[in-house]
């Protein structure tokens, strides 16, 4: 299984969006997929985050946050809020805190995401660990637009772990990703080939978001 790991979200993010249009093979003639790519991320602050704050799409993560923390209406068409469940059956993160509170090595830290009417969430479990005197995230999703959707759904599952960090006292180390269909529309190849190609001319500490030595 490959990883991609950056320290910063945004790198992270282009590096996915960059292997499934390199290796992904089309299927049904309407996406290019790799199959269980794993991703992992230390920082996701969209507006510190400059390949974010360049090429992602702010109306996106505004509209994901409202699927994930909300049940208004959003652009996406479906809400997880309510189908959220922690260990003992909360749709919220209560159990989760509460858990790792009174059992700091638990294993059972799990947020599993549910259905319903044939609905399956794309994001199906986020799960938290307190590892090295911080917390982890680790979530599965069945499948995940890498190119629109998954810095949107990443920022909130940070936003989830710094939430219950901070309830923990402890930092958020990482949040990381396995994607069973990571994929990509070949509607969007065009935005796709234009991003790349941008990226492609920044230079590398712009990209990983390090200051020059």
């Amino acid at each position: 299984m490959q990883e991609i790991r950056y320290p910063y979200l945004g790198a992270t993010w282009l590096a996915a969006v960059r292997e499934v249009y390199r290796a992904g093979l089309t299927i049904t003639g309407e996406t290019r997929e790799v199959l269980g790519l794993y991703t992992t991320f230390e920082q996701g602050d969209f507006p510190q985050d400059p390949l974010l704050a360049r090429f992602a799409s702010l109306r996106h993560v505004e509209e994901m946050r409202k699927v994930f923390f909300s049940a208004d209406t959003n652009l996406f068409g479906h809400s997880y809020h309510d189908g959220l469940r922690g260990p003992r059956g909360r749709c919220d993160l209560s159990d989760v805190v509460e858990l790792l509170a009174a059992e700091p090595c638990s294993k059972r830290a799990l947020l599993t995401l549910t259905g319903g009417n044939g609905r399956v969430p794309c994001i199906n479990a986020v799960h938290f660990l307190r590892r090295n005197q911080g917390l982890q995230a680790v979530y599965f999703a069945r499948g995940q637009d890498m190119f629109r959707k998954f810095y949107a759904d990443a920022l909130c599952i940070h936003e989830m772990g710094r939430r219950v960090a901070s309830a923990l006292d402890v930092p958020l180390l990482t949040v990381s990703g396995l994607t069973s269909s990571a994929h990509i529309y070949l509607a969007d190849l065009p935005e796709i080939e234009k991003l790349l190609a941008e990226a492609a001319t920044l230079p590398e500490q712009a990209v990983l978001h390090e200051e020059k030595a």
